[in-house]
């Protein structure tokens, strides 16, 4: 399954070096990577300065009262590692839910923040400080940023939900209303929460700022309690693992959505049309759903990838989870939004093996992907989107195993997400795909590269040839070379 387009259309998508690439969801944090390289960083050093300028500039899709999760390839492993940073269920949550029911939004969706301890964990393999990989992202806060066009469309698609959460306005919202792309907006607030992050990365929430979280959470009826607020921890773990011939295949492992990409991949492996895979994603999806009932749907979620020459990657996937904005909580004076992990990824029902017991992380669709091929080329990627995350990376994953080998073909090939109960279909697909498709069942058709996906591609090719990088268009991505 793959179309592909002329050179001349996807060169502009790519990005080659002898030496490191970065990719980003915006141009000036894949910069801000570049930049760490460039004054003699790795590339975890050059991920999480990326990542942190997309904090200040992405407030709908991530920030430090998020999630981290990241498949990492070490130059001396044989295989990847997953970091999983991901929030516990707060202690009185299980007990709560007998009287009350499990929101969406609000006090009782908010999640124990676990970014502070990805960022801090990927920052410590490293060699620059936390304060040189925060710089970029404290000055845009300060001085401040102008708005992307898909920060500008998810905070306009979030103004019910930031109004109703906080009557007293919030700094994404100035004057009340959603900013249009382009306008430059100040979030002073959010560099005093770096510059406090540089400080204190164990403890973000040790001070005032604590102080304001809790009560900020406790207001709107949430049951975190003030010690919990630093208690998450970040693990390094055995990714998930499969295989397709003599392909190997690696995803993030549980509670990620890993495990069910692997699954849909393999299966459809025999048959590589479009039909198929829709077929394998959805059985897929399916089974995850009756084991682990989780309610994912949405994104609120970013992606920042970097390799080197020496066989070191990254590609980092941080979110403050469903829809945008998380919980829809900002915490002012602060620009600090709050996640709802486990209103979105949590089952209410006692004894759900995905029920919130205290210390359990809730099912998420954060995921990473690679594949390692024959000849000792290592892909890997990643994208946002909610439930579309595995639907989009299944395709990625499997025009890589049907022999596209080049990021920027990858990242602008074709895509189907579903969205609601309608499978909705871009152009540019072959007409054997359309036909597998359709065998399916109905759909709607869609624009070429109109479904907001933003596919972030790696090319490790072992002992022959540059590194290279794609970056979706969708949705304004950038991959950059050192």
């Amino acid at each position: 399954m793959h179309s592909v387009p002329e050179e001349a259309a996807i060169a502009q998508y790519r990005a080659t070096s002898e030496r490191a690439v970065v990719t980003a969801a915006t141009p000036m944090a894949a910069d801000a990577g570049v930049a760490v390289l460039r004054d003699g960083g790795t590339v975890y050093d050059a991920v999480v300065a990326a990542a942190l300028v997309e904090t200040v500039m992405l407030p709908p899709k991530c920030g430090l009262a998020g999630d981290v999760v990241a498949l990492v390839k070490r130059a001396d492993a044989a295989e990847p590692e997953a970091l999983l940073s991901i929030g516990t269920a707060p202690r009185a949550l299980a007990e709560t839910l007998a009287t009350r029911p499990l929101s969406a939004v609000g006090g009782l969706s908010v999640g124990i923040p676990g970014a502070p301890a990805g960022y801090r964990a990927l920052a410590e393999r490293g060699r620059m400080s936390l304060a040189r990989l925060a710089a970029p992202a404290i000055e845009l806060a300060r001085d401040g940023f102008a708005w992307t066009e898909i920060g500008a469309y998810l905070t306009e698609r979030s103004v019910e939900v930031l109004r109703a959460q906080n009557p007293d306005g919030v700094v994404y919202l100035p004057g009340g209303q959603p900013a249009a792309a382009g306008t430059h907006t100040k979030a002073p607030g959010l560099a005093e929460v770096l510059e406090r992050y540089v400080a204190h990365p164990e403890a973000l929430f040790a001070d005032r700022l604590g102080d304001a979280v809790y009560e900020a959470i406790r207001r709107r009826g949430g049951v975190i309690e003030r010690d919990e607020l630093d208690s998450a921890r970040a693990v390094w773990s055995a990714p998930a693992t499969g295989a397709a011939g003599a392909r190997r295949l690696w995803a993030t492992p549980g509670p990620t959505h890993g495990p069910s990409l692997l699954d849909a991949v393999v299966a459809s492996a025999r048959d590589c049309s479009a039909g198929e895979l829709v077929a394998c994603v959805e059985a897929a999806i399916a089974h995850r759903v009756r084991t682990y009932g989780d309610r994912s749907s949405g994104g609120g979620t970013s992606v920042v990838t970097a390799a080197d020459r020496n066989g070191d990657a990254v590609v980092l996937v941080h979110s403050n989870s469903f829809q945008r904005y998380g919980s829809g909580i900002v915490v002012e004076p602060y620009g600090l939004v709050l996640s709802n992990r486990p209103g979105r990824g949590f089952a209410a029902t006692p004894g759900h093996p995905n029920f919130p017991a205290a210390g359990r992380r809730p099912v998420t669709t954060l995921h990473a992907w690679a594949v390692g091929l024959e000849d000792g080329t290592l892909m890997m990627g990643a994208t946002p989107g909610g439930e579309n995350q595995m639907r989009w990376n299944s395709q990625t994953v499997t025009n890589v195993l049907d022999g596209v080998h080049d990021p920027a073909a990858l990242v602008v090939a074709p895509r189907w997400g579903r969205f609601g109960d309608r499978l909705v279909v871009e152009e540019g697909f072959c007409a054997a795909d359309l036909v597998s498709l359709r065998a399916r069942g109905e759909f709607d058709r869609a624009g070429r590269h109109s479904l907001r996906s933003a596919q972030q591609v790696l090319r490790l090719p072992g002992d022959h040839g540059p590194l290279s990088a794609g970056a979706d268009p969708r949705t304004g991505a950038a991959a950059r070379g050192l």
